[in-house]
């Protein structure tokens, strides 16, 4: 086992360590609390300074409030690496900003934030990493973030700690880096004091003050600490790994896990001065310079979980676990020879808090009107708290971020996931474990599995589906054959605390199959699921929608204000709409059903007046849930949203023979006079009550069936059983995401998100000009000013996978990036969706956009590619209609 030459435990140790260590004196001064604030923060690490910060940009005079001193939690101790690239557009942005705000603290506050320059290399020790490396040095052409795809040797030149024999190739980006954290704190609290906010140490939150509200919601009205009480409508929880007990003050459970994270610091090495900052992914370590030496860490699959952090564990450590972090230092030692007789000078071992997905918690609870969260960011603090603070402030003071944070929003986790601790505990363990793992599109996580099960689940893993989850959801990706299973088991925490691993690996040999950026083994069975549906009929299971009632003596006036499209008058009338927020961005998009009276079933319940039914799509139900109630809460309407969910089961049947198979089931008449396109009615199948409409998300003829859960069985055994006489097939989400891509539907949270609106999504004749509806405004200034993105429609010729973050050229200029990719079975070609933008910032019009010659860069590859408006198959939805005669018409390119 390597030796240690010190084990740090306290602040002042660690000083000793760390050169640049400016240990701020206290900023709060003698005057006491005020009665009142604007916003109170609650933690003055990195997140609370940052947000604190950000507000008083805004022109808000928050209060922070710290239980010690300011940067007491994970803050002091974190390694401080800043990067420039990850697998994600928004993450990109964010580490921009931070980088930004960096650069210009100095400038503004006169206090140095100690941000070193001294870039970055991420190592791949394998082909498939490397292959991921390009696709993040791709994506940042868009983002202007420079990098260079190097070789062992020339990474080693500019690292000589490397050893160029140990690993396959790199990437570098120069404008990487580490800060210091207290001294990027102190220039972050001097600037928003010479702004007029206020920071007050050694001051205890003992209690927050909620009142019950509408809507079923809670509304912060103030606070009390140790030091006296003060009003407020905002509180942020920036309070880190002690951020669940503020919640609980008001009663919620939020998604995070404190674990131990452990780094060490080397003697002299030659060369590490110089060296940039360093990532080996395969081997799960991060490598920074310390002075003459190098400071590293790495992500162990076996941390030690903490139930809670001691609230007087403030500027102390843990004893390391040298058998833990024993792993780390061998793989260091192949990486870096000299590392074996420079020996090590010191440990720190501290908390740090990590949630499901390794994103950070942020935005307001979507129960506790007022109450933001900035928290769970672990040791990325320091990379991402500048980037996502500002989006919290723009949160705070307009209601909503600028950029597109789903991927950060606290809403993202349902009510469902975020009070189940041994789900937390789980996820958290194995976001931890892999920190560092290759981001393949398709991955599934093996913890937090089997939570929300509908009752058609049993039969159809008995069928072949293999499961993917969305929002704690099981639902089919898609189905093997030749009478093979693949259950999902519990989670074996990957063998570690003493746990077996799980003998039964046939669902671990599925995922293994996905886990490429090329096509994927499962390609053939998820194209025989796709052109089944195309040419015959193929039945999904959507169960994992979210499905709610708006009802309530506003409930009209409520659908008006929520909703963009005309709503129906007539009963049954079923219409896709958008929601938005005020600044015209796309919260949600949703079907909503106008309803009649109806005789007291859980399909057609009793109303008094109007109602609606309203399904959001699965991983993004909760959000729209609390979007929409939220509204309501605003607006103060008399009505209220009530969620169904896990009440009722939805099957739909999609395809040319769908409409035969629904009526050889049912004694209602199916027919296009009873049943067009965009009606629903209640049916009987095997004498049960269900709800019928006739939609599609595939773009074939198609009907949904939504059906009380005492029912699904007896009604999917009905359905199947007659399946057989047409030749059904079991079709999973994989084959739907491919059918509607390839149709060109819009898919929220990717290729339609809050940074978008109508008009740029192509959605505007979803939005009415009579009446008003949040965010029409804006819609309305759009469209006679112009857009300055377009979504588009893009095909390749060359058999290659697309799967979004591919950057799209026009001529010589990057135009954009795609949102998303697939492959269109039935155009047989590679499909990209994406947002083109003018290289010089006009506005982008049709004749901008036909006149390019079109790329798309995948892996540092470019290939031609063909832009449509509007994807060419079907273009004027016969298929939908149920005429088939012309199966598939030729497009001209830009029609409309």
């Amino acid at each position: 086992m390597f030796k240690v030459g010190k084990s740090f435990r306290s602040k002042s140790d660690v000083s000793l360590l760390f050169s640049g260590g400016n240990f701020r004196k206290s900023h709060s001064g003698e005057v006491g609390l005020p009665r009142q604030a604007d916003v109170v923060i609650v933690g003055g690490g990195i997140a609370g300074c940052s947000a604190f910060y950000q507000l008083t940009k805004r022109g808000v005079k928050p209060v922070l409030i710290e239980h010690n001193k300011l940067t007491n939690g994970t803050t002091w101790h974190t390694g401080g690496l800043v990067w420039s690239l990850r697998p994600n557009d928004t993450d990109i942005q964010l580490l921009y900003r931070t980088k930004e705000i960096l650069k210009n603290l100095e400038q503004e506050t006169g206090v140095d934030p100690g941000f070193i320059n001294n870039g970055g290399i991420f190592i791949a020790r394998t082909l498939d990493r490397m292959e991921e490396f390009k696709r993040l040095h791709t994506l940042g052409h868009y983002f202007n973030v420079h990098s260079q795809l190097i070789t062992p040797k020339e990474a080693a030149k500019l690292s000589p700690i490397l050893d160029p024999n140990a690993f396959y190739g790199a990437v570098y980006s120069p404008t990487d880096g580490h800060a210091d954290p207290t001294s990027y704190c102190s220039a972050l609290i001097k600037g928003g004091i010479a702004n007029g906010g206020q920071v007050f140490e050694h001051t205890t939150l003992t209690k927050i003050h909620f009142e019950e509200s509408t809507q079923g919601l809670k509304k912060i009205i103030g606070i009390e600490t140790n030091k006296g009480s003060i009003k407020t409508n905002t509180v942020v929880n920036a309070a880190g790994v002690w951020g669940r007990n503020v919640s609980n003050m008001v009663d919620i459970e939020i998604p995070i896990t404190p674990m131990k994270h452990s780094y060490v610091v080397t003697n002299t090495i030659e060369g590490a001065r110089d060296s940039p900052s360093i990532r080996c992914h395969d081997s799960s370590l991060y490598f920074r310079p310390q002075g003459d030496s190098i400071l590293f860490g790495g992500y162990e699959g076996n941390p030690d979980i903490l139930k809670q952090v001691p609230e007087d564990f403030s500027f102390k450590l843990f004893e390391m676990d040298k058998s833990i972090f024993e792993v780390h230092w061998k793989r260091a030692v192949e990486l870096c020879p000299s590392f074996e007789q420079a020996g090590i000078k010191a440990d720190v071992c501290g908390p740090e808090s990590f949630t499901p997905d390794h994103k950070p918690l942020v935005g307001e609870d979507p129960i506790v009107v007022g109450l933001y969260y900035s928290l769970g960011y672990n040791s990325m603090g320091m990379m991402f708290s500048g980037g996502v603070s500002e989006q919290l402030s723009y949160w705070i003071t307009q209601g909503r971020p600028d950029m597109d944070m789903h991927d950060f929003d606290i809403r993202r986790f349902s009510q469902r996931q975020k009070p189940d601790r041994a789900w937390v505990t789980e996820t958290c363990h194995e976001s931890y474990a892999k920190t560092y793992s290759i981001v393949y599109p398709h991955d599934q996580r093996l913890s937090g599995r089997n939570l929300r099960i509908d009752p058609f689940h049993e039969h159809l893993v008995a069928s072949g589906a293999v499961m993917e989850e969305a929002l704690g959801w099981e639902r089919p990706a898609y189905f093997i054959q030749e009478d093979r299973t693949a259950p999902v088991r519990g989670y074996d925490w990957y063998g570690n605390y003493d746990h077996v691993r799980h003998t039964d690996q046939r669902y671990m040999k599925e995922l293994e199959k996905d886990l490429t950026f090329g096509f994927s083994k499962n390609f053939d069975l998820i194209k025989s699921e796709a052109l089944a549906t195309r040419t015959n009929v193929g039945l999904f299971n959507l169960s994992c929608y979210t499905k709610m009632y708006l009802t309530g003596p506003d409930a009209e006036e409520a659908a008006d204000w929520l909703f963009t499209n005309h709503l129906s008058q007539d009963p049954g009338r079923v219409s896709y709409t958008l929601s938005l927020n005020s600044k015209g961005g796309i919260e949600s998009d949703v079907t909503v059903t106008t309803l009649e009276e109806g005789g007291g079933t859980l399909v057609g319940p009793i109303l008094k007046g109007k109602g609606y039914y309203i399904v959001a799509g699965g991983p993004s139900g909760y959000q729209t849930k609390s979007h929409l109630r939220k509204q309501l809460f605003k607006k103060n309407f008399k009505s209220r949203i009530s969620e169904i969910t896990d009440r009722l089961g939805i099957l739909s049947i999609q395809g040319p023979k769908s409409r035969e198979l629904l009526q050889s089931v049912t004694e209602s008449p199916i027919t296009d006079e009873k049943f067009p396109l965009g009606m629903s009615h209640i049916i009987k199948i095997n004498g049960k009550s269900c709800r019928a409409m006739r939609l599609s998300y595939v773009g074939e003829m198609g009907f949904e069936i939504h059906i009380p859960y005492a029912h699904c069985v007896s009604v999917y055994n009905k359905i199947v059983n007659a399946g057989r006489g047409f030749d059904l097939t079991l079709a999973g989400f994989r084959a739907m995401d491919s059918l509607s891509m390839e149709k060109g539907y819009h898919l929220l949270n990717t290729d339609l998100r809050i940074d978008d609106n109508p008009v740029e999504a192509g959605l505007e004749r979803f939005c009415r000009k009579d009446g008003q509806y949040q965010g029409k405004s804006i819609v309305e200034k759009v469209k006679q000013e112009g857009a300055k993105k377009k979504r588009c429609f893009f095909t390749l010729q060359d058999n290659v996978a697309l799967y979004g973050l591919e950057t799209i050229w026009r001529d010589d200029a990057i135009v954009g990036y795609l949102r998303r990719g697939a492959y269109g079975f039935a155009l047989d070609s590679s499909i990209g969706l994406g947002y083109v933008r003018h290289p010089k910032g006009k506005s982008v019009d049709s004749e901008f956009l036909k006149t390019g010659e079109y790329h798309i860069e995948i892996r540092d590859k470019k290939y031609p590619a063909t832009l449509y408006l509007n994807s060419p198959f079907d273009p004027k939805n016969q298929r939908l209609l149920g005429r088939y005669e012309n199966q598939f018409e030729e497009q001209s390119h830009f029609e409309d």
